[in-house]
């Protein structure tokens, strides 16, 4: 449902779909903050893969961090939310990543006006392992750098511009037997925009770059058919 919604620029974005659910609103157009019935968009408990993520967007606010092509499914809860997500005020939005195909391996990509995506998933080893990679890259800086490279030689000038976000999901999933299964996620992403100039023998510069990083690792023991246990470790830097 998501990849069908009409996207700015055609790039797919599960933050501005949210946008369009009752009691949800933008802090302005174009952006991807979710203000739920008032509530400012830091009092949203946002997971994926049951990892806190602290910074859910790139260039200040128009495109999140989320890649469509690595999730399986966005949960939305805007009120009555467990107290076990303490410490959030307005909502709790759980993001979970693919899982690996154990049959065979497979792939989708895309060339979009902003940027590309790639994601490839298949068995390590056959109805046992599988592993999902999903990347996703801007190359603004590729077609700019070029050209403020050309600009600046004129002058005497060297310039070394990097600008760009990105984005690289990984999973891992491993059949120990029919009732333990292991999981390792991973996420890491940035806005990088940094310059470098040189000038007469002098080198100077400065810039950003900042993101997230984020891992786990989920053991899920089925004890009964009708009991299972999940015991997860995290790690989340922003």
């Amino acid at each position: 449902q998501i990849k069908r919604i009409p996207a700015l620029l055609g790039e797919v974005d599960v933050l501005k779909t949210l946008q369009l659910l009752p009691g949800v609103q933008s802090g302005g157009e174009g952006t991807t903050g979710l203000y739920v019935r008032g509530g400012s968009p830091d009092q949203n408990l946002v997971l994926l893969d049951g990892v806190p993520v602290y910074n859910v967007s790139h260039v200040l606010g128009i495109f999140s961090v989320f890649n469509a092509d690595a999730l399986r499914n966005v949960t939305l809860t805007k009120g009555g939310f467990p107290a076990r997500y303490g410490g959030r005020l307005s909502s709790v939005l759980e993001i979970n990543m693919k899982e690996g195909n154990l049959k065979e391996w497979q792939g989708e990509g895309s060339i979009g006006l902003i940027s590309s995506k790639l994601t490839v998933s298949g068995p390590l080893k056959k109805d046992k392992t599988s592993l999902l990679v999903s990347g996703r890259r801007t190359y603004a800086d590729l077609i700019a750098k070029p050209l403020i490279k050309s600009a600046a030689r004129q002058d005497g000038t060297d310039i070394d511009l990097s600008l760009h976000f990105y984005d690289l999901n990984a999973k891992l999933q491993h059949m120990v037997n029919e009732n333990h299964r292991l999981f390792l996620s991973f996420y890491s992403g940035a806005d990088v925009f940094n310059t470098e100039i040189t000038e007469d023998e002098d080198t100077y510069g400065g810039g950003t770059d900042w993101g997230n990083l984020i891992s786990a690792a989920r053991w899920n023991w089925r004890i009964h058919p009708k009991l299972f246990l999940n015991t997860t470790a995290t790690f989340s830097r922003y």
